[in-house]
């Protein structure tokens, strides 16, 4: 069978959330699938040596030329599949092949739609609807997401398989101190912190974690001593000012670290560090900083709405993240309860187990898609 993949997660320079979840799908595929031809798609040079059933074809145009490229390059090469991991411009136009799209969340359908610019709204509106229609299957990462494309398009149950995200293997924890050492010293952090990670924009409720963080370090009554900062992970997102003006307006310059974008590579020295990761976001299709950071033995906070209660289980404490002082008071249970912290770990790490990749786990994303692929259309 001849697959054409969307492969531009494989180039990005600064890959984040599904781009990273799409490069480590790619890898799977390379190791896993040597029955299928693969042809992907990409719009910078790609050095690296791939397998022989793996062909590449580079486009470099700007986006809306590198789209109308690709899809008469699909007329004349008529694949069996075209596999669409990020993007829904080609499935909603493209009737030379079958389709399969994963969508990853379904945010700007949501009740917090109107944190979402208009052009958004209208771009995504048009080309969802076009690429569902038009696609034989559709992967939704978490039985949420699915509740959503089923409420809001009215999609039949059977076009639908529910894929959950997987926890790379790369998300541990780091035994060598020494190392953990040199990594706080090269981001120039304490030893304990509280950690936040994620695109600096509204959905991810980063106002509301600063004023519950605040209300923690200003309790008097508190018995919390040495106050452990709070570091906020993450590139500029749309209509990121606002959090950058909380810090100011609370006067809490010197207690709140920005780093902005991380190598993923990094991400588990910061997670095993953090005192406990706070992740209060109002909408996710899947959430996945929670899973990683449970592998890396880190306590969690999360909201309890959306997909995160279905992701983190009983392994995380949950709260209204539209409610600061509920956020604050989970907040000052773990800095104060060491066995809840204990608890948290060793419940966490059994979860992301769960979501575990590689052979000997062929139940989630990446090793699923690529045996879903294969079977689907056969």
């Amino acid at each position: 069978m001849k697959i054409a993949v969307d492969a531009r997660a494989l180039v990005s320079s600064k890959p984040a959330g599904k781009e990273n979840c799409i490069i480590n799908v790619l890898e799977e595929l390379f190791k896993l699938d040597k029955k299928n031809h693969y042809f992907l798609y990409l719009n910078r040079s790609f050095d690296r040596c791939l397998p022989s059933n793996f062909s590449k074809k580079i486009i470099k145009f700007p986006s809306i030329f590198w789209h109308f490229f690709v899809l008469l390059d699909l007329l004349f090469h008529k694949f069996d599949v075209f596999f669409a991991p990020t993007s829904y411009i080609i499935p909603a136009l493209n009737f030379s092949s079958s389709n399969v799209v994963i969508v990853h969340d379904l945010f700007v359908f949501s009740s917090i739609k109107k944190s979402v610019k208009l052009k958004t709204k209208l771009f995504e509106n048009f080309f969802i609807k076009s690429a569902l229609k038009n696609s034989k299957k559709i992967i939704a990462v978490s039985q949420n997401t699915k509740n959503d494309l089923i409420k809001f398009f009215k999609i039949r149950d059977n076009k639908i398989i529910v894929i959950p995200w997987g926890v790379h293997s790369k998300y541990r924890i780091i035994e060598d101190k020494e190392k953990i050492l040199l990594f706080l010293d090269k981001y120039n952090l304490p030893e304990k912190f509280i950690l936040f990670v994620g695109t600096l924009e509204p959905r991810k409720n980063i106002v509301r974690l600063i004023e519950a963080y605040y209300l923690v370090i200003n309790d008097r009554l508190s018995i919390i001593n040495n106050n452990p900062k709070l570091v906020i992970v993450g590139k500029k997102g749309w209509r990121y000012q606002g959090i950058f003006n909380k810090v100011k307006e609370l006067n809490i310059e010197d207690m709140v670290v920005f780093l902005d974008y991380v190598p993923e590579d990094d991400l588990p020295f910061l997670y095993q560090s953090a005192f406990c990761f706070i992740y209060p976001s109002l909408y996710e299709g899947f959430g996945l900083p929670p899973l990683e950071a449970m592998a890396c033995g880190c306590p969690v906070i999360t909201s309890n709405i959306s997909s995160l209660p279905e992701v983190v289980g009983n392994a995380a404490v949950l709260v209204n993240p539209y409610k600061v002082d509920e956020i604050a008071f989970a907040l000052k249970r773990i800095l104060s309860d060491k066995s809840l912290r204990q608890e948290l770990k060793k419940k966490g790490f059994v979860q992301a187990q769960k979501f575990s990749w590689g052979k000997e786990n062929f139940k989630y994303f990446a090793p699923k898609i690529a045996g879903f692929l294969y079977k689907f259309y056969v």
